[in-house]
């Protein structure tokens, strides 16, 4: 089937361009209860799996034993705009579990966010790896490591013991072999795994409704959820 056309742009009264794309609706049983496209079609969620990349620091304690707030739960998720709350945060964190910006593996970019990087320039300031829209989501992956007391240098890499775990938490969310699922190298260097959209949607429908998951993997997701909830501003950035 191909996929149907999703959005029209218009100019002047007149269609300019169409974007196709595909849509899988599940329910938390696993059931594709609504589909248009090429639902089975695999693509790289990118940032959309940042919630399954937390589960670990959630599931093995780690963020337990670091005394994790919500906020910083929700920074392990987060697309950030690399504004100073942001970036303070990611910081202190840092200097917790006793690493440095030296030790993430994701390279800088400037923020987002206009102002920031202007104050930037004027300072004669540039931007390092807490910087990086994804350093949150890193800094979770260097706690999953201190507290498994695992090598922190390479934890980026495919078959580093916590991107083993990632991909093993994908795998039973989707209802495949982890070893089977795909993946490229994302733009922070961490691995990015693709799925068909169909597999996708019934993972974050275990994620809306995890009523059926093993007792500690459940409340791990709705930790998670809710830590996204209570701070989209964190997740994302001003505006």
């Amino acid at each position: 089937m191909q996929n149907p056309i999703l959005v029209e742009v218009t100019r002047g009264g007149r269609v300019e361009s169409i974007h196709r794309g595909a849509i899988a609706i599940a329910n938390a049983k696993g059931e594709i209860i609504f589909s248009m496209g090429e639902v089975d079609a695999v693509s790289f969620p990118r940032s959309s799996l940042k919630p399954v990349q937390a589960l670990p620091l959630i599931e093995s304690g780690a963020a337990d034993a670091f005394g994790l707030s919500s906020e910083e739960i929700a920074l392990a998720c987060a697309s950030h705009s690399s504004e100073p709350m942001h970036t303070t945060r990611v910081a202190k964190w840092l200097e917790r579990i006793g690493c440095t910006e030296q030790d993430l593996a994701c390279g800088p970019h400037p923020s987002r966010v206009d102002s920031v990087n202007e104050e930037m320039i004027r300072k004669g300031e540039k931007p390092t790896p807490i910087f990086n829209n994804c350093s949150g989501k890193h800094t979770g992956f260097l706690t999953v490591c201190r507290h498994w007391d695992v090598a922190t240098k390479g934890y980026e890499l495919h078959d580093h013991p916590l991107q083993v775990a990632i991909a093993k938490a994908l795998g039973e969310l989707a209802g495949i072999d982890p070893a089977k699922i795909p993946y490229g190298i994302d733009g922070c260097v961490a691995p990015a795994f693709a799925l068909p959209t169909s597999s996708f949607a019934r993972v974050l429908a275990q994620f809306a409704d995890p009523s059926r998951q093993p007792p500690k993997r459940g409340a791990a997701m709705k930790r998670i959820v809710a830590s996204m909830i209570a701070h989209p501003d964190v997740v994302a950035g001003t505006g």
